[in-house]
């Protein structure tokens, strides 16, 4: 399958030229049989129903973002201001995926970033949580979890969406919150977008 290739958008943020990433390929991945869970965000205008946002430091939280009909969620952790923490971190949470309906359960989803990313400082990282109840952050344990992320400009290419490959959930049960964790340090910090989130059973 073509992938369909959308083209760069410019734009200026605090002085600096930020490029949008490529169209996301829409293919389905990994093989599935049935999807449980699907966002797109392609409304570009808000994040859906039941996902959250917030710094945990700093005041830069993911939003919404659309470029010729595709719709994505994005963050650009640039910053000059001289009242910016030193290190940027932000979460993107989902909303609460009951894990006892369906069986052998895989996440995937898809990441991009532009030329600014080119640190390994500069990463998203994904966690899970079974004991987040939607107001208890800081009190919940949050795991760590490895996906196939995008490596620093120019080691993989500014704004080619990079899938996550698929990610075991299938030992989790009850109620699981997963969560994009973005780290950067505000000078030295370019954009990242996620698309394409997908939970499949068997």
């Amino acid at each position: 399958m073509i992938s369909k290739i959308k083209l760069l958008s410019l734009f200026v943020v605090l002085g600096s030229v930020f490029s949008s990433c490529t169209k996301d390929s829409d293919v389905v991945y990994p093989s599935m049989k049935n999807v449980y869970f699907s966002e797109n965000f392609d409304s570009g205008v808000a994040l859906p129903t039941g996902w959250t946002t917030f710094a945990q430091t700093g005041t830069t939280v993911w939003s919404a973002g659309t470029y010729g009909g595709d719709g994505y969620v994005q963050l650009n952790g640039y910053s000059t201001s001289s009242s910016a923490p030193s290190q940027l971190n932000s979460w993107l949470i989902s909303p609460p995926i009951n894990m006892d309906v369906v069986d052998g359960e895989q996440l995937s989803f898809q990441t991009c970033h532009n030329k600014y990313v080119n640190t390994t400082t500069n990463i998203v990282e994904l966690y899970v949580s079974t004991n987040y109840n939607g107001s208890n952050f800081t009190e919940a344990k949050w795991t760590k979890v490895d996906y196939n992320m995008p490596l620093p400009y120019p080691l993989t290419d500014k704004y080619i969406y990079v899938n996550s490959g698929a990610i075991d959930l299938s030992n989790y049960k009850g109620t699981l919150y997963f969560a994009f964790k973005y780290i950067g340090v505000p000078a030295l910090s370019g954009t990242f977008q996620i698309d394409n989130v997908r939970i499949i059973s068997n």
